[in-house]
């Protein structure tokens, strides 16, 4: 059955998946279903071309028609990019989008996807790390996200980067020895530090492929592993400081969200972040982010102007 009224796509672009909202003018929310993949740091131009060509197609399944689509809100990482940008608006148009495209971070649409009015302050820890804040007014303040390389501190990159690190300085005699090395030895099926040095530095590897290893940090904590344990004190110092750092540009804001598989996973890590932070500001008000981004990218869309028809909000 055709429905004739009018709607608003919000798409959460992944690495392997992309979850897609259809709401109504209102914002209420009609229908939820996943796609492909849709993340531009990760996948080809023909892959992501493939994936809106999906999401045609089930909409038109489902009896939406993509003349009544009046704007869309896109979150993914990358999409800053100039390039990305023009390519997908392109993208859309190609496909018969002819609405509103608005483009947001996936660090924004998370912030979004938390609080519904968009405001407050999100700490996000997953392969990277960033904290971000938004005020009453709309302005935005940053600390972190700078990538592997330079920062991304707390993040699962820089936890199995430290832990790699505590490894090869135990075999070399720098550092006291580390059950670390017996899990992740297990983990990549290797038996000595030459292996661990060729998964390391073996062409194509990639931040994501490094970060899954974090995971095990938990484990030699658990067993009072205290290198692994310094890790864990060392990443949730660094990340407390992003949010005091943003904190400190607003002040008014008392409320902040903590999302990522980091902080999400790690009980001990996101326990210490909460402590740190009591002691810098014990009014800060601390929830775990179970919003879903593709909702916080429509939020974000609606609060565009000219985003609704007749002026709706």
């Amino acid at each position: 059955m055709k429905k004739e009224k009018p709607y608003l796509l919000g798409l959460d672009g992944g690495g392997t998946k992309t979850m897609v909202c259809v709401a109504d003018e209102e914002g209420n929310i009609l229908e939820r279903f996943e796609s492909g993949a849709f993340n531009m740091n990760g996948q080809s131009r023909e892959k992501v071309l493939q994936t809106l060509s999906d999401i045609y197609v089930r909409l038109e399944t489902l009896g939406y028609e993509i003349n009544k689509c009046w704007g869309v809100g896109i979150g993914a990482a990358g999409i800053s990019n100039p390039a990305v940008s023009q390519f997908l608006r392109e993208a859309f148009q190609q496909e018969g989008f002819h609405c509103r495209i608005g483009l947001f971070g996936d660090h924004e649409t998370a912030l979004a996807a938390a609080f519904p009015e968009c405001r407050g302050m999100v700490l996000i820890s997953g392969t990277g790390s960033i904290c971000i804040g938004r005020d009453a007014a709309g302005r935005q303040y940053r600390a972190g996200g700078y990538g592997h390389l330079i920062d991304d501190v707390g993040s699962a990159y820089a936890i199995a980067r430290d832990m790699l690190s505590a490894v090869v300085r135990a075999e070399d005699g720098r550092a006291e020895s580390t059950l670390l090395k017996k899990l992740i030895f297990e983990k990549l099926s290797i038996q000595k530090t030459e292996d661990l040095l060729e998964f390391l530095y073996q062409p194509g590897r990639s931040k994501k492929e490094v970060a899954s290893l974090a995971p095990l940090i938990s484990q030699a904590a658990a067993y009072g592993d205290c290198p692994a344990m310094e890790i864990e004190r060392k990443s949730a110092r660094d990340l407390a400081d992003l949010v005091i750092a943003v904190a400190g540009k607003m002040p008014e804001e008392k409320h902040l969200a903590l999302s990522g598989s980091v902080l999400l996973h790690n009980l001990n890590i996101r326990r210490l972040v909460c402590s740190y932070l009591e002691t810098y500001d014990g009014s800060i008000k601390i929830i775990m982010n179970h919003g879903e981004a593709a909702v916080g990218a429509l939020r974000l869309f609606r609060m565009t102007d000219d985003a609704c028809p007749e002026g709706k909000r």
